[in-house]
This record gives C-alpha cells, structure tokens and sequence, in this order.
C-alpha cells in the first residue's frame, strides 16, 4: 500500500499544478504553440521535483528543480506576452494607416470604420466591429469610440480614438490629423525595434553565461578525479547543484526583469 502512496502523491500534485497553470495561462490564438511547449516544461518539471522529493529523498534537488522550472516557465510566459502585444500593436499601426488612406481617398467616416471593421486584424479588427454594431443600434458614433477605442490596451487604437473624438467635437481636419498619428506609430515601432536590438544582446549574454556551467562541469569531471562523484553521489555535492540551479535562475529571471522594454502609456513590457 505504502508503495502507491508516492506516484499518488505526485499525480495528484501535478494536476493541480498543471491546472493552475493552465488556468492562468489563458491560450491565444497567435501563441497556442509555445504555450503547449510552455506547459509541456511546466508539467514535465514538476513530475521530475515531485519524483526526487516523494521517491528519490532528494529535497534539495527537488527544489532546485522546481525553481528552475518556474524560471524557464515565466521568462517564456513573458516573452509570450511580449510578443503577442507587440503583434497586436502592429496591427493597431496598420489600421490607423488603414484609416489614414482611406480618409484621404474621401471615404467619410462611417465607411472608414466598416473598411477597418473588414481588413484589420487582431484586437483592432475586434474593437472596429464593435464600433460598426454599436452605430448600427442607434449609438453615437463618438461614444461608440469613447468606449471602445479609449479602452483598448493598444496605446495606438486610445490614441486613434482620442484624435477622431477630439475632431468630431472641434472639427478639423481629421485626415491630416490620423495621417500624422499614423507616421508617429511607425516611428515608434521603428524605436521599439532598435530598443530590443540592443537589449537582445545583453539577454544572450546572461544566456551564455547560464550554459557555461554545464559545460564546466563536464570538463572539470573529466580532468579532476572524483569530481563527479562528489557533486552526483553525496549530500554535499547535491547541495552545491541545487545552490548553483537557484542562484542562476535567479539571475536569468533578474535579468528578465532588467532588460524589459516598457513603453510610455502602456506600462507593459516587453
């Protein structure tokens, strides 16, 4: 009986974690693979902290495991996240000039947003449909876009909304005005670009420095005698890889953390 104890022990706590996990990590379209990978890690290290802990008695190990699994599992959650919204920023840029083109061309407002409501994409094309039902149900045009527009996360779709709600209350030109808003946000995704360019290379870096390890620890096993022995087949040399796991998934997560790139009235990161 005592023998079942341990995998039932460790069934039941992955699948809760596993739940917990996938409970919050929402799946979206543009990331349902690296978000199966992202679980895959999860699930696949919390088995492996469970199994050292409950049948191997290695708690150390077990922790270290476990640490690490949350720190690979949050560095990609966070660069999922990053790159969702970067996609959807660029997809708030190309609707703005989308608008832009349009309005040039004459189209009168009403029509803009059905054209947007058609050709745009992601969380733009979701909030231009919006508007388009909500004006077709006898709503306002501008407080249509005042609840949908200035509420979007996208700083470009709250600043597109925000110009045609200022030129349909004081007039004015409003091609000129969304031509100009469009060229500010190709501009700004042009320095988003060269920012996380930059900030690349200090990221590969930390990642370098987090392999060498593995690799030092290959050669010094190969040249000193008993090297091996020590960190795999005693309590102390255990205590020595689970530090050494700990303290350099901290420092992946710290440096994570460090080169974020957080954009001015977004306050995400990236």
């Amino acid at each position: 009986m005592n023998a079942w104890i341990a995998p039932a022990a460790a069934a039941a706590l992955v699948g809760a974690l596993w739940y917990l996990f996938t409970a919050r990590g929402g799946a979206k379209p543009s990331g349902t693979s690296s978000l199966s990978w992202l679980r895959l890690v999860f699930l696949l290290g919390t088995a492996a902290a469970v199994w050292l802990w409950l049948v191997a008695d290695q708690p150390m190990l077990s922790s270290a495991v476990m640490v690490a699994t949350y720190g690979i599992s949050s560095i990609g959650a966070a660069r999922r996240r990053a790159s969702h919204r970067l996609e959807e920023e660029r997809h708030a840029a190309e609707a703005v000039g989308t608008a832009s083109r349009s309005l040039r061309s004459g189209i009168p407002l009403s029509g803009m947003m059905h054209i947007l409501a058609e050709e745009s994409k992601g969380n733009a094309r979701r909030a231009f449909r919006e508007i388009v039902q909500r004006e077709s149900l006898g709503e306002e045009l501008t407080e249509s876009i005042r609840k949908v527009l200035l509420t979007a996360p996208e700083p470009g779709l709250r600043a597109f909304g925000l110009a045609l709600i200022v030129q349909l209350t004081a007039g004015g030109n409003i091609a000129s005005t969304t031509d100009r808003l469009s060229l500010a946000l190709i501009e700004r995704d042009r320095v988003h670009r060269r920012a996380r360019t930059i900030v690349a290379y200090s990221r590969m870096a930390a990642l370098i420095l987090a392999v060498l390890p593995i690799f030092a620890v290959t050669l010094l096993s190969r040249l000193v005698s008993g090297y091996s022995d020590f960190l795999f087949n005693t309590d102390e040399g255990h205590g020595v890889l689970a530090t050494a796991a700990i303290m350099l998934t901290l420092g992946l997560l710290a440096t994570q953390r460090l080169s974020r790139i957080e954009a001015d009235g977004d306050g995400a990161a990236a």
